[in-house]
């Protein structure tokens, strides 16, 4: 099946066939698709056919490959896939059976008129459509026609069924269901569509009898919105000769005799519609076909909304086992859930310029005190620690940067935007103050310890960083430093120390002590800090 990738450059859009086995992209002038952008690798990733899949492939680029949202170093692409190198967003699509590409054109021209020649059908579930036959609801010929009309809907949805089980991918399953319909229905071309985040219909597979004859095919938008919203699946025979269809305003679609549209509706959802039409057929589809297309239709929608909800999960699984490393679970299911929605705004993970506001928290003394200790012994003290702090970071929605030694990096604003990330950072280190003092009461003498905790408010570079082989999100920049050194020059035992930036941002919200300028190491200018005393 042919594929094309699309994607954007300076506000053009852009589409290349897939024809190679093997396609580089990269900067490089020999790549086959040439992407001159700063941050893309001069050979940055390949894409390469094997028989019916395609694979993407990291070529060891400087800032990694990414498949929705994912870093990858080899992953299967499946239809609807974008793959992200630096701001390009190329989406991995499929075009018809046919040579060369394909469309299908909703036309705002063509309308709908309920005249001789079209019928409209308000869509059943499977069992009404076979209990119809049944009960001899519907006028064939006679009962054992009704029969053999049901009995053929069966055996077709059987081999659908059959069909369903053996595959697995989304795009193997619409792929199969258009070669089952094509054996069973005389159209000459046909495609599917299924609704994506935003509720429009997008082409996942356009398919023609004779590829050789493979064209665009144009419909009208008013029948695709009126299957799709109003679960209605429509059949029009032979539009060309009735007189009540104009030349401009009917549903002719370039001189077709007769076509279908159904809804992929189960259970009160539409996901998508099918269509069927055959432009040279002097046979034409009847009621019956009608029935039949409806069914498969009906019964694919099952297949395809268990793919859809298998490939769901799989893509939360991964992202999940990312995030929860970070974040709370409250936190998660809120980046997973804007994820779904398409809110990109609010959560991104992406390398990007933000407003945080960044902790540190270091233990006092540490190194001497755990000269004294096994390390067995060592390593639980500090889990206990750990534990207790991170979970108030997370109940403040901070983002666990990292464990450095005996140190915790925590990031507040990213990638969860919050209009007070300042006072969260400032809470949350006078609670982890509180639940030290709580800790230290159940400890021996030698097992005490106190902490010190520096934060600082500004612009840092924040997302995933790393190398191919391993992405960790973090946030980097001179606020962060100036964090670092607050923590570890101007804060005594069991201190809260905040930057500048951070006294003007949390207002009169907390009590404070000037304790005046002070040069840092390492960073240029003088840095103002204040010690946080407690809530005003």
């Amino acid at each position: 099946m042919p594929y094309i990738l699309q994607y954007q450059e300076n506000g053009i859009d852009k589409r290349v066939e897939v024809v190679e086995l093997e396609l580089i992209m990269g900067r490089a002038p020999d790549c086959n698709l040439v992407l001159a952008q700063a941050g893309i690798s001069r050979h940055h990733c390949k894409l390469v056919a094997n028989g019916h899949r395609f694979t993407v492939e990291d070529l060891n680029s400087k800032n990694g490959t990414r498949v929705n949202g994912i870093y990858i170093k080899t992953v299967n692409l499946e239809a609807g896939d974008l793959i992200q190198l630096g701001e390009y967003d190329i989406k991995f699509s499929p075009v018809s059976d046919g040579t060369g590409e394909q469309k299908v054109v909703l036309s705002e021209d063509k309308g709908l008129y309920e005249e001789a020649g079209t019928i409209i059908r308000r869509v059943n579930e499977l069992k009404d459509i076979i209990a119809q036959y049944e009960n001899e609801q519907v006028v064939p010929t006679d009962v054992a026609d009704a029969h053999d009309r049901s009995k053929k809907i069966m055996t077709v949805l059987i081999e659908v069924a059959k069909a369903l089980i053996a595959v697995k991918s989304l795009n193997e399953i619409i792929q199969r269901v258009m070669d089952l319909i094509f054996e069973h229905l005389p159209a000459d071309r046909g495609f599917l569509m299924l609704a994506n985040e935003l509720n429009q219909l997008e082409p996942r597979v356009i398919k023609h009898k004779d590829p050789s004859k493979a064209d665009n095919i144009e419909i009208s938008k008013t029948i695709a919105e009126k299957v799709f919203f109003e679960d209605v699946a429509i059949l029009t025979t032979d539009a060309q000769v009735d007189p009540r269809f104009s030349a401009g305003e009917s549903i002719r679609f370039l001189g077709i005799k007769s076509a279908m549209c159904v809804p992929l509706f189960h259970k009160e959802k539409t996901i998508g519609i099918i269509y069927l039409d055959s432009p040279t057929s002097a046979a034409v589809f009847g009621p019956s076909d009608l029935d039949l297309l409806t069914a498969m239709g009906n019964f694919a929608a099952v297949g395809i909304e268990q793919a859809q909800l298998g490939e769901k999960v799989q893509r939360e699984s991964r992202i999940r086992h990312r995030l929860e490393r970070y974040h709370s679970p409250a936190i998660v299911n809120r980046i997973i859930n804007s994820t779904d929605a398409g809110a990109s705004n609010e959560f991104t993970l992406t390398v990007q310029e933000r407003d945080v506001t960044v902790l540190f928290a270091d233990i006092v003394g540490f190194t001497s005190m755990a000269e004294k200790m096994s390390a067995s012994r060592v390593a639980l003290l500090l889990n206990d620690y750990f534990s207790e702090m991170t979970d108030i970071i997370f109940r403040f929605e901070g983002t666990l940067d990292k464990y450095i030694g005996d140190a915790i990096m925590a990031i507040f604003g990213a990638p969860t935007r919050m209009k007070d990330h300042p006072s969260r950072a400032v809470e949350t280190a006078l609670e982890m103050i509180d639940r030290l003092q709580s800790i230290n009461q159940r400890r021996s003498e030698s097992e005490k310890f106190a902490i010190r905790i520096g934060i600082n408010t500004g612009r840092a570079v924040a997302g995933d960083i790393g190398s191919i082989k391993r992405m960790d999100y973090t946030v980097l920049g001179n606020t962060v430093n100036i964090a670092s050194r607050i923590e570890s020059m101007a804060c005594k035992a069991n201190q809260v120390c905040v930057g500048a930036v951070t006294q003007q941002r949390i207002g009169d919200s907390f009590v404070l002590e000037d304790l005046g300028p002070m040069r840092l190491k390492g960073i240029t200018e003088e840095s103002h800090v204040y010690r946080v005393i407690s809530k005003a």
